[in-house]
């Protein structure tokens, strides 16, 4: 599943944008529209966190929660 797929992304390569998410599973044709369903799905329970601010400069990153393990 898609999902599982972008976890274990951010597991692997820590503070990616949800940009470099998609380019890294869909190649050239990886906008982050493609992803940003399962990354907000990940925040929401709490299994990854986004810092940044969002803008330009300061863009999402996403990081694994500390303390979780992959399943």
């Amino acid at each position: 599943m898609l999902i599982e797929d972008v976890e274990r992304l951010i597991q692997e390569a820590p503070g990616l944008t949800a940009t470099a998410l998609a380019q890294r599973l869909f190649g050239y044709d990886g906008y982050h529209s493609r992803v940003s369903a399962e990354i907000r799905a990940l925040v929401h329970v709490k299994r990854v966190e986004r810092r940044g601010g969002g803008g330009p400069g300061d863009p999402f990153t996403y990081y694994p929660v500390a303390g979780q393990s992959r399943r």
